[in-house]
This record gives structure tokens, C-alpha cells and sequence, in this order.
């Protein structure tokens, strides 16, 4: 592989800076620059690396919302390797090496480094119309959520104030109407996107909006071995605590990937726990051992996904008879935490509603 020096970014709405250090097995001095986040800015970026005599780099940044992912989608098309990383992941990094300044400078080269010691995986662009699919079921999400909450408030709010928040519950209304029909449109125009639709709608418990959420939130299935790695990627797996023989907590869902993702499941799963025939047998297995509502519904959110990583990842669409013998989905199950189920059940009945 080649050996590239390493762009550390530290980006913000308005600007970014780098730092631009070598190779790990390189020595060489560091170089930091400030540059505004905008196609300006980016071209900038690039003369700049002329100069340094870095052609090309490993552009390291942490995902802050969306200001980074026109200039990682710039340098990616410049040919540079880009990595996107989880911000926490420089926190605990920071924190490890007993940093005791942050401003953008030092973020920069904590970046940097990180990338130079983790060599973190590359990043590849989400294919436009996936993206757009996105951008449409988290903002459908977002106003669901704002009709749920004025619809609470119009439980409790006094008489004048009602027709506004009865105003704005019509509007959001509308406005959720609307991105669904974008939502369809889209699908009409993707053939490939729809099919991938269509087979996480054959899911019994699952319908158009869970499927459109979770093919929406989920990387391409082809970056996952198993099923266990979709469960750990969504935030569904479990996590434990120990220490001593003080510490011990009880096993709660890590909740480290999407939250609209694990939100959508959770409305599918309580559907899903009365029509689907696998995930009813699992959550009657669990209540037979005395296990607790809340455990129940969470292990059918897991159960769903792996049905959901099994109809893409088989390209057939749900068979609650089916069964697959893949060592792969297996020792996934025993990864993740498990559901208690051997195996994965694909492919057909009628598509239910959820």
C-alpha cells in the first residue's frame, strides 16, 4: 500500500483548518492552514498541497452533521483517500494523550495523528439518489416528530393558543405528505433503489416507510460479513459493564448508530411481534422465560434487522419457511448477543403494514 502523508481537518460551518503531517513512517515537519468550507476554500486546499508537495493525502475528519461532506466529496473526486470518523473517537484519543488545549489548531492535529496511529477505513461517497433518499426519511422524521409534540401540546394549552398549534399540526401534515410523494417519485426513478424497497417491505410487520428508513440508513449490504455487524452498526447490540465484583450492569442496546434507524424499528418490531411468525415465536419464547416487555421488543428490533440484512443481503424477499444454514449469519447472531434463533428466515408471504 501506498505510504501517503496525512491531511488532519478539524471542520466548522464557516471554515476549516488542517494539519498536514507525514507519513507515520516518515519524519518531516507539520504545516497547518486555515481555509473557508466553501468550493473557494476546497481549490485553495488543493494549491496549498502543491506547494507542500502532497499531491496526495489521507484526509482525515470527524462527521460534524453535513458541513464536511462537500470537501470530503471534493477531495475524494481529486483522488485523495478519505476517512470520516465518529467524533468520540478523537474525544477518547484527546483524552488518552492528556490534552489540555482544544481549539481548532490542536483538534487538527489530533486528527492527524489519530489517522497516522488507527489508519481508519476509507470513506466512499453515498450514491446520489440513496442520498437524496435520506435527506427525505430523516426530514419526515424530523416533522413527525414536531406534529407529535404540538399534538401533546394541544392536550394541555389554553384556548388561545390552540388554533396556532392546530395550524402548525395541519402544515406539518402537508409537508410529511409531500416528501412521501417525493419519496415514491424517487423510488419510480431508481429502479435499483426501489427493488432493495420492495424487499425489505416483504418483511411481514415491515412497511414502505420502515423499508425506505432502514435501505436509507444502512450502508451498501456488501460492506457487512454478517448480520451481527448490521445489529452493532445500527446501535441494536447489546452492552454489559463489569468490573470487580462492584460494577455490574444489566445488558442495554449500546444505541451507537441511527437513531431514526433504531426509532423505525421499534414501531416495526411492535407490529411485527403480532404478524410475523419469526419474530412472534421469539418474543413468545422470551415472555415464557419471564422476560420483560421492554427486552422483548428489543430483541424483535434485532430479530428485524437480521431478517432485513438476510432478504437484501440473499436478494430474495422474506420466506418465514426458509431457512439459512450460513455459518456467517450465525456467528453473527452469537456476536451480536443473538435473538436465540439458529438461523435466518427469508423470502414471501403478502407485505404487511407497519
Amino acid at each position: 500500500m501506498k505510504v501517503l502523508p496525512i491531511l488532519g481537518i478539524d471542520i466548522a460551518k464557516r471554515k476549516f483548518d488542517v494539519c498536514l503531517r507525514p507519513a507515520p513512517t516518515v519524519a518531516g515537519a507539520r504545516h497547518n492552514a486555515t481555509f473557508s468550507n466553501n468550493l473557494k476554500g476546497f481549490r485553495a486546499l488543493l494549491r496549498w498541497l502543491a506547494k507542500q508537495q502532497a499531491p496526495c493525502v489521507h484526509a482525515c475528519l470527524e462527521a460534524t452533521s453535513r458541513y464536511g461532506d462537500e470537501l470530503a466529496l471534493f477531495l475524494h473526486q481529486h483522488h485523495h483517500e478519505v476517512s470520516i470518523i465518529n467524533p468520540r473517537r478523537i474525544r477518547h484519543y484527546a483524552d488518552s494523550r492528556l490534552v489540555r488545549t482544544q481549539n481548532d489548531r490542536v483538534d487538527a492535529g489530533l486528527v492527524a495523528d489519530f489517522c497516522a496511529s488507527e489508519d481508519p477505513r476509507r470513506w466512499e461517497p453515498m450514491a446520489d439518489d440513496k442520498r437524496q433518499l435520506q435527506d427525505l426519511m430523516r426530514a419526515r422524521g424530523f416533522f413527525v416528530d414536531q406534529k407529535q409534540q404540538c399534538a401533546n401540546r394541544l392536550e394541555t394549552e389554553g384556548v388561545h393558543t390552540r388554533t396556532h398549534l392546530r395550524q402548525l399540526v395541519g402544515q406539518l401534515e402537508k409537508a410529511i405528505v409531500k416528501i412521501e410523494k417525493q419519496m415514491a417519485a424517487l423510488l419510480k426513478e431508481c429502479p435499483l433503489l426501489a427493488a432493495q424497497v420492495e424487499l425489505v417491505d416483504s418483511i411481514s410487520g415491515v412497511g414502505l416507510i420502515t423499508a425506505a428508513v432502514a435501505v436509507a440508513e444502512l450502508p451498501p449490504i456488501g460492506q457487512f460479513e454478517h448480520a451481527g455487524q448490521a445489529v452493532a452498526f445500527s446501535g441494536l447490540d447489546p452492552r454489559r459493564k463489569t468490573s470487580g465484583d462492584t460494577i455490574a450492569t444489566a445488558p442495554h442496546q449500546s444505541k451507537m448508530g441511527s437513531r431514526l434507524l433504531r426509532k423505525t424499528l421499534y414501531m416495526a418490531a411492535l407490529c411485527a411481534l403480532r404478524k410475523n411468525p419469526v419474530v412472534a415465536a421469539l418474543g413468545k419464547r422470551l415472555a415464557a422465560k419471564g422476560k420483560t416487555g421492554k427486552l422483548v421488543v428489543g430483541a424483535a428490533m434485532r430479530k428485524l434487522l437480521r431478517l432485513i440484512f438476510g432478504v437484501l443481503k440473499n436478494q430474495k424477499p422474506f420466506d418465514p419457511n426458509w431457512q439459512n444454514q450460513s455459518r456467517a449469519v450465525d456467528s453473527g447472531r452469537r456476536a451480536s448477543g443473538g435473538d436465540e434463533l439458529s438461523s435466518l428466515q427469508l423470502a414471501a408471504p403478502p407485505v404487511a403494514a407497519a
